[in-house]
């Protein structure tokens, strides 16, 4: 399927740390958009991409489901926070709860990696081609979703486009894996919700130590 027919969305890489800011201050209600022009420039040179830097933390918050469902529980969402493992998973469950192609790369990198022990960028690329198309798009995405997972210790860089699994982390705080779970059912509509038992043997759940 082509870029124009469903949209990627993820055009800018987002850097965790800025992210993570962001989430803090949205849930504390607290955004201060010239803060976070200001973290967004230290990252990237030029304005054009500091412009779509600035948008895509935006964007990756606005409207996001999982946000307004972390909001409701805004205290312990800010607690768990505080761990490494917890904070990785949770980030990472914003950008896939906003993201679908996020999600999709970690689905199919997951069954991938039961299969063999290397994933290279351009069997990432193939695979996300089938369903988004084969076009640049693609592959700028590959590049920003695979950073992102790096970043939070989901997967490890081999060397330079090749990626192995990392060890799966355990979360400290039960909220982090109901925000995982969330954002699994935000992408998988006609799940049933109640039916959690069956979640272990979903690709995306091999990520988290339960």
């Amino acid at each position: 399927m082509a870029e124009n027919e469903k949209s990627l969305g993820l055009h800018q890489r987002i850097p965790m740390d800025i992210l993570l800011e962001a989430l803090r201050a949205e849930l504390n209600d607290e955004q201060d958009l010239e803060r976070l022009s200001q973290l967004v420039n230290t990252e990237y040179l030029g304005e054009n991409r500091q412009k779509k830097g600035f948008k895509q933390v935006k964007t990756t918050l606005t409207g996001n489901p999982l946000v307004s469902y972390a909001k409701e529980r805004k205290e312990d969402v800010l607690a768990a926070l505080k761990s490494v493992p917890d904070r990785n998973f949770i980030l990472s469950a914003v950008m896939v709860a906003r993201y679908p192609v996020c999600y999709d790369t970690y689905c199919l990198m997951a069954k991938q990696f039961r299969l063999q022990d290397e994933i290279s960028r351009d069997l990432i690329i193939r695979m996300l081609g089938t369903k988004y198309g084969a076009n640049k798009s693609v592959q700028n995405v590959q590049i920003n979703v695979t950073a992102q997972m790096v970043e939070c210790q989901l997967i490890k860089r081999l060397k330079t486009g090749t990626y192995v699994f990392a060890d799966p982390q355990k979360p400290s705080c039960d909220i982090t894996f109901e925000l995982w779970k969330k954002s699994f059912f935000i992408n998988n509509h006609l799940a049933n919700e109640e039916d959690t038992d069956s979640l272990i043997f979903e690709p995306f759940f091999r990520y988290i130590l339960l």
